[in-house]
C-alpha cells in the first residue's frame, strides 16, 4: 500500500483538529467552571442535571408558597387573639352585670361597652392581610366577609378555604371561612341549651345542666312547667310526659338522661325548655347579652329572667371562647408544619445542589493538568509534522 505525503498531512490534519476541539472543550470547561456546558457533553449527566434543575425549581416556589402561607396565617392568629380577647371582656362584663346589687344603669353603662366590644369583634372578624385581602371571607377575600343589616351581623363570605402547595405531597390550608370561626359555634353545652320563659312570674332561676347518662338522652326539646311552686312536671316535644316529681331547691331535676338545675322560687305556670343545642353565632351572643341587660329588671321577676338569660349566654360565651381558642390551635398547628415543611425544602435543596455540583461542576486541579497535557501534545504534534515535512529524497539530490 503506498502511502503519500498528502495522506500523511490529512490524517494529521484530522487529528490535529480533534486535539484543538479537546483542547477548547477544557478551556471553555475552566472559563465556566462546568463540566458539562452542552448535552453533547455528556447526554446521560445533561438530563440528570436538567431533573435536578427543575427539583430546584420546584423546591423554590414550595419555599414561596411555605412563606406565604407563614404570613397569611400569622396574620389570622395575630386576628383571633384579638377575638379572644375581646369575648373575655365580653364575659368579665356578662359576669359583672349578672350581680343582684347592679341597677339598670349600670347595667345600661355595660351594656353600652359591650356594644364596642361587639365593634372590636367585627373590626377583627373583618381583618385583611398584607395584601389587603380579607382573612375571613372565604374564597371571596376581597369582599367584607361581615356587615350589619337590620340590626343583625350577616355574613356575606362563603364557605372556602385556599390551600397552598408547600411540598411535593403536602397542602396546607393559608385562610379558615367566617363562618367557620364565627358562625359555626354550639350554643349551650355542646348537646343542650336552657331558657327560661318570658311569661315566668316566679324567682326561679334557670341554671346549669349537664348530661348524668348518655344512653338514656334523646335529642329533643323538654319543657319543665311547675303545676305549682313545689311540684313540676317534664313533658317532651310532642306534649307527652315524660316524668314528674317535687322541686327541691339546689337538687337537680333529672330525666331522659339530663341534670337542671333551678334555684329561686318558681311560681305556678312557670316554664324552663332544654333545647338540642344548635349552631349559634358569636356576634349573636353578644347581642343577646346586649338585649338582656337593657330589659327592665325592677321587680324580682324580671331580675330573675335576667340571671337566667345572663347565666345562659355565659355558657355560650365560654362555648364561643373554646371554639375559637380552638380555631387557633389548630392555626399553630399548621404553622408548624409550615415551618417544618421550610427546613426539609431547604434540606432537600443543599442535598441537591451538592448532587448537582458532583455531576455538572468541574475539577479545577484535573482540568488544568489536563489542558497543560493537550497544549503540550498539540505543540509535540505540530513539532512532528514539520520534521516529517524534511523526510524526502529529493532534499538530498
Amino acid at each position: 500500500m503506498r502511502i503519500t505525503n498528502d495522506t500523511l498531512r490529512t490524517a494529521f490534519l484530522h487529528a490535529l483538529q480533534a486535539a484543538q476541539q479537546r483542547l477548547l472543550q477544557t478551556q471553555t470547561q475552566i472559563t465556566t467552571g462546568r463540566r458539562i456546558n452542552k448535552p453533547s457533553d455528556d447526554p446521560f449527566a445533561a438530563a440528570r442535571i436538567g431533573e435536578i434543575g427543575a427539583a430546584l425549581e420546584r423546591l423554590e416556589q414550595y419555599q414561596t408558597n411555605a412563606a406565604l402561607a407563614r404570613n397569611r396565617l400569622a396574620f389570622e392568629e395575630e386576628a383571633l387573639v384579638n377575638v379572644v380577647d375581646n369575648l373575655q371582656r365580653v364575659r368579665e362584663l356578662a359576669v359583672q352585670a349578672n350581680n343582684g346589687t347592679v341597677a339598670d344603669g349600670d347595667r345600661a353603662a355595660i351594656a353600652a361597652e359591650l356594644r364596642e366590644r361587639l365593634e372590636a369583634l367585627l373590626e377583627a372578624a373583618n381583618a385583611v392581610d398584607a395584601s389587603g385581602h380579607h382573612l375571613f371571607a372565604g374564597y371571596k377575600e376581597r369582599t367584607r366577609p361581615f356587615v350589619m343589616s337590620g340590626g343583625s351581623v350577616v355574613y356575606a363570605g362563603d364557605d372556602g378555604q385556599r390551600l397552598l402547595q408547600v411540598g411535593d405531597e403536602r397542602l396546607v390550608a393559608v385562610n379558615d371561612s367566617g363562618y367557620a370561626v364565627f358562625e359555626r359555634v354550639p350554643n349551650g353545652n355542646g348537646t343542650f341549651t336552657l331558657a327560661a320563659d318570658a311569661a315566668n312570674t316566679g324567682t326561679g332561676i334557670v341554671g346549669a345542666g349537664s348530661i348524668v347518662n348518655p344512653a338514656a338522652y334523646t335529642r329533643d326539646t323538654y319543657t319543665i312547667e311547675f303545676t305549682s311552686p313545689t311540684d313540676y312536671e317534664v313533658r317532651d316535644g310532642g306534649g307527652v310526659p315524660v316524668t314528674v316529681g317535687t322541686y327541691v331547691p339546689g337538687e337537680a331535676i333529672e330525666f331522659a338522661g339530663i341534670a337542671i338545675e333551678i334555684s329561686g322560687t318558681p311560681a305556678a305556670g312557670d316554664r324552663f325548655v332544654a333545647a338540642p343545642s344548635t349552631e349559634q353565632s358569636v356576634f349573636t351572643t353578644v347581642q343577646r347579652l346586649i338585649a338582656a341587660l337593657e330589659a327592665p329588671g325592677g321587680d324580682p321577676a324580671s331580675r330573675a329572667l335576667l340571671h337566667s338569660r345572663v347565666g345562659q349566654l355565659l355558657t355560650d360565651l365560654d362555648a364561643a371562647v373554646n371554639h375559637v381558642v380552638e380555631v387557633r390551635a389548630d392555626i399553630g398547628a399548621r404553622m408548624r408544619a409550615v415551618d417544618d415543611q421550610l427546613t426539609m425544602n431547604e434540606g432537600f435543596a443543599v442535598q441537591l445542589t451538592e448532587t448537582l455540583s458532583d455531576i455538572r461542576d468541574l475539577d479545577y486541579a484535573e482540568a488544568l493538568s489536563r489542558l497543560s497535557h493537550q497544549l503540550f501534545g498539540i505543540e509535540a504534534a505540530q513539532q512532528s509534522f514539520a520534521r516529517m515535512q524534511n523526510l524526502s529524497l529529493f532534499r538530498y539530490l
